[in-house]
């Protein structure tokens, strides 16, 4: 398992992965810095070699572009499939959900693979109905202190923000990014609390766009 990555870490390595997929070839270092606000190409190298350090990136030396993210199986993914989100089905095949999701004609609030991820039902609570669940990708280790690590495959029960428990770990896409945080809505606001302290709490008014609440983490599935 690779250490955590801080939230500047993580952005440095998000942004990487993006240009590549992007454009098929590895970002400049003046490129990363620009598009960060990193003013110091020595700023910018303190972190590609933390990054080398930790594992996610790899560097050839002397070349203006040699760069290259580590073991990144969803890197070249069609730009038509949207990152983090799964379909869940049981062993026996596609339920309701998935069958509405993947037609021609369906609407979610926010954007679905058609991939899918078989899972068990009975690992899940007793109540859960597997049609009302989704799986996402766990964008970051803000949350690495609650047990969850970027790259964690997380069960999550759909639900609107107003049906949440104050403290309900949950999973929340903050602008493009799909991240498990701590949930409570206080002072008319969302608030998003991080467990890892390399990261920055978030809030948000319920009105804002570029936040949306998916639902309720129920269960973790974890790649060794």
């Amino acid at each position: 398992m690779r250490p955590r990555l801080t939230e500047r870490q993580n952005q440095v390595y998000e942004f990487l992965r993006d240009y590549i997929r992007r454009n098929g070839k590895p970002p400049t270092i003046k490129e990363v810095g620009q598009s960060l606000g990193i003013r110091s190409t020595n700023g910018v190298h303190k972190m590609l070699v933390a990054l080398e350090t930790k594992g996610y990136v790899e560097r050839t030396p002397h070349e203006a572009r040699g760069l290259s993210v580590v073991d990144d199986a969803d890197l070249y993914a069609s730009d038509d499939e949207p990152p983090a989100v799964f379909l869940l089905r049981q062993k026996e095949g596609a339920g309701r959900r998935a069958r509405l999701l993947t037609s021609e004609n369906a609407a979610p609030p926010l954007p679905r693979s058609r991939r899918s991820l078989v899972l068990d039902p009975s690992l899940l609570p007793d109540d859960t109905d597997l049609d009302d669940c989704l799986a996402v990708t766990a964008g970051d280790d803000g949350m690495n202190g609650a047990g969850v690590r970027k790259g964690d495959t997380v069960v999550v029960e759909e639900a609107d923000w107003r049906d949440l428990a104050d403290d309900a770990l949950v999973a929340v896409l903050f602008y493009d990014r799909l991240v498990v945080r701590r949930f409570a809505f206080v002072n008319e606001r969302l608030q998003f609390r991080a467990a890892d302290r390399t990261y920055a709490d978030e809030s948000a008014r319920p009105d804002d766009r570029e936040f949306f609440v998916v639902g309720r983490a129920l269960a973790l599935v974890r790649r060794l």
